[in-house]
């Protein structure tokens, strides 16, 4: 769920409002105060910072002056006030350089990182991940690389850049894991803190890509990983998560018991955490088709926490289940109105992507000047930067020539290719011959062992299952289909060669195969599956296994003849 980012923020205190004067406080009395006011009286804290800021220059002080810059741009951010702070920022970095304080820097752009993508503003956190995580590669800090590193692959997850979302991850577990410390426990502990975090955010990144067999792995690791640690609000995530993972296997009761477990960590729960529970208890009720229990259990953690107009855009699952609980108890006035929620929230989210990928695209456009600006550097020292700008634009112009042409090649050769196919489908005499795949090497290369009755009894056997479509099914092997028929493997395998000219696999596949060309051909719901649920549908493992299969007994890639279909339709 997305909401779940908005609820690692941490918890400041009520307190009344000192009156001692500010300058006989220390700093840290200064900074304390800040937190304690902040939530009560938003201009004082504001106006605390600054004085902090004032006495640290009186002081010349700049390890303290920058902290106090990085705290009022904090309290701004807090009071939603969400300016560029140019000035300070300038400032900040213009005494880490001269003072040698990249550390410090570091770790106060993280933390206004933090704040703006706890506000849900999230293209602005995203700068100063990127600053953060520039500086510290540039001190070699390898703990902050991996957390920076991680927060930003769980931000690719959540806009559906799940592919980029794991390489950032998975960069940041091999840092975590790089990063040994022989005879110090503490920072033992540390380092195994930092590696089932970066544990835990794979899995959510493939919750998110459905992908449940290594959501399951890499949760079950940390988990593993946590009983050395043994981090008790760790525990609450992981188990929450890997209830979210029995969703995705449809293990709805395992799941409410997987909740259960998490609910017994790291107490007490906050409104945030109430709020999450909602929604995965809500998933879990709505699998069980116990309507009314989803209902009151979502209804109730929205109600409790009180969803802020600008946290409204991380509320869509939260409002589609609800849209869809209503729905199924025939409640359609309210199903009505969250499904209207529904769609606002996503619009209001589609604003946070626009933000994100807008600030990932202007570092990567950073990137490229940077490397632009070298090049030129150094063509211009060489004086041939004409010539060699020449060059390269004549090798990219030629390289995007070369593969627009071999892409219309391709595409031409594909369609050639699809209509000798629907040529087969339109002048066979039997559909089931559109494939029919002779093996050059069989298993077994005769059947004279085997009596004529036998082989009859196999051959009837076998005509049966493929009319019943048995060969659909994802258990359908030699043993199974031997067994059904009331024979051995070894007979079954000399017939299948003997008749067909063909191994038990080649048959199986050659029938998936055939089936599929034909069933996408007639069934326009059919064409509108996934690849993954139309190999599923066959009784292929998986999507490339299926790929596999149809391109080499066609020629064509499956998502290719659908598309073709579907221009014809």
């Amino acid at each position: 769920m997305r909401f779940t980012f908005l609820f690692l923020f941490f918890i400041t205190t009520l307190s009344a409002q000192e009156t001692d004067s500010l300058s006989l406080k220390s700093y840290e009395e200064l900074s304390d105060l800040i937190n304690k006011t902040f939530q009560t009286d938003a201009d004082l804290a504001k106006e605390v910072t600054l004085y902090y800021i004032s006495k640290a220059k009186k002081e010349a002080n700049p390890k303290e002056e920058i902290s106090g810059l990085a705290k009022y741009i904090h309290a701004n951010i807090l009071d939603r006030n969400f300016g560029d702070f140019k000035t300070e920022e300038e400032r900040i970095l213009e005494l880490a350089a001269k003072y040698d304080l990249q550390d410090h820097v570091l770790q106060n752009f993280y933390v206004l990182a933090n704040t703006y993508f706890f506000q849900g503003i999230w293209g602005k956190s995203i700068e100063k991940y990127t600053k953060a995580l520039n500086i510290a590669k540039s001190i070699n800090n390898y703990k902050f690389q991996s957390i920076i590193l991680t927060q930003l692959g769980y931000v690719k997850s959540v806009i559906g850049d799940h592919e980029k979302a794991l390489s950032y991850q998975k960069e940041a577990l091999k840092l975590n894991r790089g990063q040994t410390q022989i005879g110090d426990s503490n920072n033992e502990d540390r380092r195994l803190s930092a590696e089932i975090s970066s544990l835990y955010f794979i899995s959510r990144s493939y919750i998110n890509s459905k992908q449940k067999d290594s959501a399951k792995a890499y949760i079950d690791e940390a988990i593993n990983i946590n009983e050395l640690v043994k981090d008790s609000c760790l525990s609450k995530a992981f188990y929450r998560t890997k209830g979210e993972v029995d969703l995705l296997y449809n293990n709805f009761k395992q799941a409410i018991s997987n909740f259960e477990i998490s609910k017994t960590y790291c107490l007490p729960l906050s409104k945030g955490d109430s709020l999450l529970y909602s929604g995965c208890y809500g998933r879990a009720y709505m699998g069980l088709k116990q309507y009314d229990k989803a209902i009151s259990v979502l209804e109730k953690g929205a109600h409790d926490y009180g969803v802020r107009q600008e946290e409204e855009g991380f509320m869509d699952d939260h409002y589609k289940l609800l849209a869809k609980a209503y729905k199924h108890t025939g409640n359609i006035e309210k199903s009505n109105f969250y499904f209207e929620k529904y769609i606002h929230t996503t619009e209001e989210f589609s604003k946070i992507q626009d933000t994100v990928i807008s600030s990932f695209k202007n570092e990567e456009l950073k990137s490229f000047k940077a490397e632009l600006d070298a090049i030129k550097s150094e063509s211009n020292k060489k004086g041939n930067y004409l010539k060699y700008l020449a060059l390269v634009a004549s090798i990219v112009i030629l390289a995007l020539l070369f593969f627009l042409l071999k892409f219309y090649r391709n595409k031409k050769q594909n369609e050639i290719k699809f209509q000798e196919l629907l040529s087969k489908f339109n002048t066979s005499d039997s559909n089931t011959k559109i494939v029919d795949t002779k093996d050059e090497v069989l298993d077994e290369s005769t059947s004279t062992e085997v009596n004529e009755e036998v082989k009859q009894q196999i051959l009837e056997g076998l005509l049966k299952l493929e009319e019943q479509e048995y060969f659909l099914k994802k258990e359908c092997n030699s043993y199974n289909v031997a067994k059904k028929i009331k024979t051995n493997t070894s007979y079954l395998s000399k017939v299948i060669n003997a008749h067909y000219q063909k191994n038990f696999n080649t048959y199986i596949n050659d029938l998936r195969i055939n089936y599929a060309i034909i069933r996408l051909k007639e069934d326009s719901r059919f064409r509108s599956f996934s690849i993954q649920s139309i190999a599923e549908e066959l009784g292929y493992k998986s999507a490339d296994s299926f790929t596999k299969y149809f391109k080499q007994h066609t020629d064509l890639n499956p998502s290719f003849y659908i598309k073709q279909l579907k221009a014809l339709a």
